[in-house]
């Protein structure tokens, strides 16, 4: 099957996939406008795969989202005294790019400072373009969001390496894991073409030590590419197609502290009738359920640990807890508990467990 013809086929449809990809797209880019847009004096988003703008169904694809994201935002004429916005939407085929313009054409009047230019082409050659003309200036690109969504699982990981190291660059890759995994899975031999499919994606990084059961294999994919591209924070979602199969991967990659956490608020904004499964980074068994009420037992547990090390003020558990997939929300109510069940001291802020309960040093 043809790209194209990819095209054609996720546009016929909209499900689960669909709407949790862009509620993240939304709620995220609701909170990282504002965040750049006040000081960079430019902010840049990307949409490699942009597709035709709505889906058969009738509901917006990303780049309307997107782009009507930034133009309802209560920030806008704040942002805009301070920034300007650049959309670039690339869409291969020159039918469906037609029928991108003509459904942003729909979304109304663009303030001056807001820019949107649709490209027919590949993706990743224009992107290519760009970082050997920053390469060649000595210049590093304006904050931007990259959202890469292909219609198959083959990414150029050293383009987006590139990327990355560009400037203040995020990335937000739709990963369909299915394909990918069963790829992994063959262990073809140097030479191969699907091998030089996987060397491509990993940028030459040993995906052959991708094994083990299936949480496993996740979590050391994810890990590959961070590795690949440099980022300091992966946050990823796996989606599931019934049962237990995962079907997709949502990867968010920043190398900025505020970028992983506004990602897990938005993980968790996503969630409102519950069952999207995150593992932490650093145990592939720590499995956390997001839904709208967490069992907040394990949060509880992280905190008791961490306090027979000796107290800690609240602002460093917060800090410590960017690693996690907890939010300061979480950490409050957490706290309010234990306090109540007498379990923790809460000093001015400092918190530390009974002397009971002290480890002896």
């Amino acid at each position: 099957m043809t790209d194209v013809d990819l095209n054609l086929s996720y546009w016929r449809e909209y499900g689960p996939f669909q709407k949790v990809k862009h509620d993240l797209i939304r709620h995220y880019l609701g909170g990282w406008f504002p965040k750049l847009g006040a000081w960079a004096g430019r902010v840049l988003y990307f949409d490699t795969h942009a597709g035709r703008g709505r889906h058969v169904s009738g509901e917006p694809g990303s780049p309307v989202i997107a782009l009507r994201t930034l133009l309802e935002h209560s920030y806008l004429d704040k942002l805009l005294r301070q920034s300007e916005v650049q959309f670039f939407f690339i869409e291969k085929d020159p039918a469906s790019r037609e029928d991108l313009d003509s459904e942003l054409k729909k979304v109304g009047d663009r303030p001056a400072r807001v820019h949107v230019k649709t490209s027919a082409g590949d993706a990743y050659e224009l992107l290519s373009d760009i970082v050997q003309d920053l390469q060649t200036s000595g210049q590093q690109m304006a904050p931007a969001f990259i959202f890469v969504d292909p219609y198959g699982f083959k990414l150029p990981g050293d383009l987006l390496a590139e990327l990355m190291a560009a400037g203040r660059v995020e990335l937000f890759v739709n990963l369909m894991w299915r394909e990918l995994d069963m790829a992994i899975r063959q262990k073809q031999p140097p030479g191969h073409g699907m091998a030089a499919v996987l060397d491509g994606v990993f940028a030459g990084g040993d995906w052959r030590a991708i094994d083990g059961p299936p949480e496993e294999r996740i979590q050391r994919t994810v890990e590959l590419l961070s590795n690949v591209v440099d980022a300091k924070w992966s946050t990823h979602i796996r989606m599931k197609s019934g049962g237990n199969a995962v079907r997709y991967l949502l990867l968010h990659l920043t190398n900025h502290d505020k970028g992983r956490e506004l990602m897990k608020a938005c993980i968790w904004k996503v969630a409102p009738d519950g069952g999207f499964e995150v593992v932490q980074r650093n145990d592939p068994r720590q499995q956390l359920l997001i839904t709208p009420t967490p069992d907040l037992e394990p949060l509880k547990k992280w905190l008791i640990e961490r306090l027979k090390r000796g107290p800690c003020t609240r602002g460093e558990l917060k800090e410590a807890m960017i690693s996690t997939l907890w939010l300061p929300t979480h950490l409050t109510e957490v706290v309010r508990q234990l306090s109540a069940e007498h379990e923790i001291e809460d000093h001015s802020g400092t918190l530390l467990l009974p002397s009971s309960r002290r480890l002896p040093f």
